[in-house]
């Protein structure tokens, strides 16, 4: 993906939320309009649940903008089993209540294949709806036990999962020679779920590790920090690892430095957006994060890069190249089952074949998990995020 940093400015979260609902009436003109029950024979109609609005919608607008560049291109061919592809979309904003509400609308209009959700709570929620009736594949839903488990065959991601991010972050820890360790979640359920890897890896480690000195949640959108921040200072923590999302880091850290207490900042991919150093600005400075392999330099992520630039004003977020790829190995499955209910056969497609697609090659592992993808570990200098070695 395109490091962050070089991504147009972000709007604020404010504006955001007012010009979204405008927004996707366009692309509801442009791709489907209504879904009904008589679906036209010609066309192919793909679910979409996501957060589209509220203050995580940065996520969910990231996969649907891979999501639409990807309809687009096999628009512009044959489409998708010789049948032009629709998008029907529900908003979850993130939140698992919402995503189950989503869940219900979708699967309840007849749809069989569903790109989605954005975030791991909301991911859970809505599989806990769909159960195995829907073939579903997520382009940021990050959460280790989504596939672990082995609960639902029928989910994809094409995003690595939690556990590797965590086990580039000790040996971040471990490199920088950090010894003391506060955890800090937001008590959602993907933070709360990383934070608790973390801590387990950590006092796996013995007295050969980190001294795990702060382990704490947070209510997410808290105005004030002051009382954690006194603890850190007191507990002498050269590290605070945050589990969760960039708007609540990027208050902590601000008020992190507005106190000159100078512990480092390490964040997930949560952090590993335009939006957290738009907000954080100077305090963003020396935060180190995890994040997605850059495939800007990809000639067929340039051009669908250029083309969304073309027709949108707002940055492709973290996830645009992730998408495409979950799309384009999709219809590739799709193309060869020709029958968008024959899970069994678009699973052994996705398993077995490999599909050259706008993030490199894509295959799936047995429980689903993309093969080959990674993440890297990144420092923000200068207010870009610039990849650290390990």
């Amino acid at each position: 993906m395109p490091k962050p940093s070089a991504l147009p400015r972000p709007r604020t979260l404010a504006v955001a939320a007012v010009i979204v609902p405008v927004f996707l009436a366009g692309l509801f003109t442009a791709f489907s309009g209504k879904y009904s029950q008589a679906q036209d024979p010609k066309k192919f109609q793909l679910g979409f649940g996501g957060a589209l609005l509220g203050n995580l919608a940065t996520y969910g607008l990231s996969n649907f903008y891979g999501l639409e560049y990807a309809v687009l291109k096999a628009n512009a061919l044959s489409g998708v089993m010789g049948q032009q592809v629709e998008i029907v979309t529900e908003d979850d904003s993130c939140n698992p209540a919402m995503a189950s509400a989503a869940a219900t609308k979708l699967i309840s209009s007849g749809l069989k294949i569903i790109m989605g959700h954005s975030c791991s709570g909301a991911t859970r929620s809505a599989l806990s709806v769909y159960g195995n009736n829907v073939l579903l594949i997520s382009s940021s839903a990050t959460e280790t036990s989504l596939t672990e488990s082995g609960q639902y065959p029928y989910f994809f991601r094409t995003t690595p999962r939690d556990d590797v991010q965590v086990k580039l972050q000790l040996a971040l820890i471990k490199k920088k020679g950090f010894k003391k360790i506060a955890i800090l979640h937001d008590k959602g359920d993907h933070g709360q779920t990383v934070a608790e890897l973390t801590r387990d890896l950590i006092k796996a480690q013995g007295q050969n590790g980190p001294e795990l000195v702060i382990y704490e949640g947070l209510t997410a959108g808290q105005i004030s920090f002051d009382a954690i921040i006194s603890k850190i200072k007191d507990a002498q923590a050269e590290a605070v690892v945050w589990c969760g999302y960039y708007n609540d880091a990027a208050k902590l850290v601000t008020q992190m430095r507005q106190k000159r207490v100078t512990t480092a900042m390490i964040g997930f991919d949560g952090l590993y957006d335009p939006r957290y150093v738009n907000i954080a600005q100077q305090a963003a400075e020396g935060t180190y994060c995890t994040g997605q392999v850059d495939y800007s330099r990809n000639q067929a992520a340039k051009e669908a890069l250029a083309d969304h630039q073309k027709r949108h004003s707002e940055d492709v977020g973290s996830y645009f190249f992730y998408a495409i790829g979950a799309a384009q190995a999709l219809f590739a499955a799709l193309d060869k089952t020709n029958n968008p209910e024959d899970f069994a056969g678009i699973k052994k497609h996705l398993n077995e074949d490999t599909v050259e697609t706008v993030i490199g090659p894509v295959r799936f592992d047995t429980k689903g998990d993309v093969i080959g993808a990674g993440f890297k570990v990144f420092l923000i200098q200068q207010g870009r995020y610039t990849e650290v070695a390990l």
